[in-house]
């Protein structure tokens, strides 16, 4: 999303949301979490024919579906084009800089989380305990769909350099594996929000579940988000969209890095489909074992 409003922005096109139906939970969509930044639209026609990669005749009746409900030519998510190497210069938002700081910027501009995701962003620091200086890692099995090597929590957490007592928060989602590693760093203190259910993320699972556990899901991903945005260290993975983010918002930070990428390729890596990062994520991992 960042990176088509990018595309708008600096061509001059009015940016429009349509996500009332993204499966975030109970069909509000963005700003069932956040606050509205843009015009938002609602006609059916997005749900089917809006999407970033489609057939050419799907493309075109997507064109023709856009311009009998709006009686004029509209750029849809398949006209996006992702720009990386282009300077953005957007004086209205004060950005003159490279799609990488670019990024960040907008990025922090829209994350503005509505007062009771707020709220319980602040409950759960509270209920954390979390000191005001921490550190923080992604420990992800996710459903290895990208054909990426796992990486062991251990080695993550070697990575960050921990010292006796650091308290250490993991945005997880395998319980289990979270307990090894809490059992091999004993000297550390390493909390999350990752449940004792948990086994790694399952799509299928996940699209079974009832609105109100999905949209309790999204909200402790966006509080992990959101605690470690402000974390004063992070090893992440670029195989995995939420480090992704961070390690794109937090790109100028030399404490955030990839463990599966080294630091000198990371700005570049990180605009590449997931694909591609997968394949660089195989070969770094390979040299770490």
């Amino acid at each position: 999303m960042i990176n088509a409003m990018l595309y708008c922005l600096a061509n001059g096109y009015r940016f429009q949301l349509y996500s009332e139906d993204a499966n975030f939970g109970t069909g509000k969509g963005w700003t069932e979490y956040f606050q509205p930044f843009c015009e938002e639209v609602h006609e059916p026609f997005h749900h089917k024919y809006n999407l970033r990669h489609q057939s050419i005749w799907r493309r075109i009746l997507a064109h023709w579906l856009a311009f009998r409900t709006y009686g004029e030519y509209v750029r849809l998510s398949q006209d996006v084009a992702h720009e990386p190497d282009k300077f953005y210069h957007i004086p209205a938002l004060g950005i003159s800089c490279s799609y990488t700081e670019a990024y960040a910027m907008l990025a922090r501009m829209i994350w503005q989380p509505q007062p009771e995701v707020q709220q319980k962003m602040k409950d759960a620091r509270h209920r954390l305990s979390l000191p005001e200086i921490y550190s923080g890692v992604q420990i992800w099995e996710g459903n290895n769909a990208s054909g990426s090597r796992l990486i062991s929590g251990w080695q993550i957490i070697q990575a960050l350099h921990p010292q006796d007592g650091e308290c250490i928060f993991a945005l997880a989602d395998n319980y289990q594996q979270l307990e090894i590693v809490r059992n091999e760093f004993q000297k550390l203190r390493i909390v999350s929000l990752c449940q004792p259910h948990e086994t790694g993320y399952h799509h299928q699972a996940y699209e079974h579940l009832s609105p109100q556990e999905k949209k309790e899901s999204v909200i402790r991903l966006l509080i992990s988000v959101d605690i470690l945005l402000q974390c004063c260290a992070f090893v992440g993975t670029i195989t995995s969209e939420p480090s992704v983010f961070l390690l794109k918002v937090r790109a100028d930070d030399p404490c955030v890095t990839a463990i599966d990428c080294p630091q000198d390729m990371l700005p570049d890596c990180l605009t590449l489909n997931i694909d591609e990062r997968a394949a660089i994520s195989r070969r770094f991992v390979v040299r770490l074992t």
